[in-house]
């Protein structure tokens, strides 16, 4: 017989003060980028010589991971880039309005704030790298501002 409700217990007192603290649900479809691209391959490389590095592969024999990083590296390009993110921003979109229709059917709360996401850049030439991603987002509608050190204090 399903549920008419349902309580979550929690040893903290708010939601998600434990394992799960500070890793966050972002809801921004703009965001969502593929992780196949222009330069990955490049970057992946740089990424396996760095002593504290954010990518780790193990040299296995496992078929199943050798395929997968193949198909992974046929996407590095540019016409795939701009398929897969024209199709994650849908994908993103359509998640984050069936996220809202949940709440509202719902009356589901959280702490929720729909407020973008910032990004910030050391660099100039990290910047500069955006401008494929910028035209992707400019051409499929989702609202975006290129801040300057004012812009982002103002925001």
């Amino acid at each position: 017989m399903p549920a008419t409700g349902s309580t979550v217990l929690e040893r903290r007192d708010g939601a998600g003060l434990e394992t799960s603290f500070a890793n966050c649900r972002r809801g921004v479809a703009g965001y969502s980028a593929p992780w196949a691209g222009p330069g990955v391959p490049a970057k992946a490389v740089r990424w396996l010589l760095m002593r504290h590095r954010p990518l780790v592969i193990w040299p296995l024999a496992d078929w199943a991971m050798w395929r997968w990083g193949l198909a992974m590296l046929a996407n590095c390009n540019e016409r795939a880039y701009e398929v897969n993110k024209s199709r994650m921003l849908r994908l993103a979109e359509y998640s984050r309005d069936c996220l809202r229709q949940l709440r509202a059917d719902t009356g589901i709360e959280y702490d929720e704030r729909a407020q973008g996401t910032l990004q910030l850049f050391r660099t100039q030439k990290q910047l500069d790298g955006t401008g494929a991603d910028v035209e992707i987002l400019r051409r499929f509608g989702v609202p975006f501002e290129v801040l300057d050190r004012d812009g982002c204090i103002k925001a």
